[in-house]
């Protein structure tokens, strides 16, 4: 196995491809990722070929999860999704809407859109049900240095409602580490993978201060 970029107690993080890296990994529980999307407006890796990327990074996993979250941009053709294996049933869909929107174009932008396959985590006390819409709170614009950083709010939902506590989490396409940081919070494991190392170094600078704030 590729030795780790940054390591703690709760989150490893990956410099590599995760086609490459996966199948040397333990199997994870969880899924929760936000991979390069069909209509990328900016040059990020994969943009040649996000479908293919997406469906090689299902070919590489040691084992199916038991649960996979994509998050998507409200403008992303969820077509693109035809690629998640049958095996992983879809549940539904859910809104992750921003408290302050922008337009591109016509189009506004409300937010982005999480996708949820796979078997439901166990009804507990605050997470019977699995509700389709959230709200991230903070109208302020970049969280992270990133081109396409996510909000935390959003990031945080998916990990709450769609993994266990105790579960390895693992983001093939981790960017700036925002899911890192959602399951350092939440008392999960997570495996961070991201193929450019100057995000590799954001994802490692935002896990190890939230590790010191803790």
């Amino acid at each position: 196995m590729t030795a780790p970029y940054y390591e703690d107690d709760a989150v490893t993080i990956l410099h590599g491809d995760c086609r490459g890296l996966l199948p040397s990994l333990p199997a994870a529980d969880a899924i929760v990722t936000d991979p390069t999307w069909p209509n990328a407006r900016v040059p990020l890796f994969g943009c040649d070929d996000p479908e293919g990327m997406f469906r090689d990074m299902f070919a590489a996993l040691p084992a199916l999860p038991a649960r996979l979250a994509v998050q998507l941009g409200c403008d992303s053709d969820p077509r693109f999704l035809g690629v998640v294996p049958s095996e992983l049933p879809f549940f539904r869909v859910a809104w992750l809407e921003l408290v302050r929107i922008g337009y591109r174009g016509r189009l506004g932008h409300t937010g982005d859109v999480g996708y949820l396959f796979g078997e439901p985590p166990p009804a507990t006390p605050g997470r019977h049900i699995i509700p389709g819409r959230i709200t991230d709170p903070d109208p302020n614009g970049k969280q992270a240095d990133h081109p396409c950083p996510r909000k935390i709010g959003h990031v945080m939902w998916l990990v709450n409602r769609w993994t266990d506590p105790g579960d390895l989490v693992c983001d093939p396409f981790a960017g700036s580490g925002t899911t890192g940081v959602a399951c350092r919070d939440l008392g999960r494991r997570c495996v961070l993978i991201e193929v450019e190392e100057r995000f590799c170094e954001e994802a490692a600078k935002r896990c190890s201060q939230q590790a010191f704030a803790l």
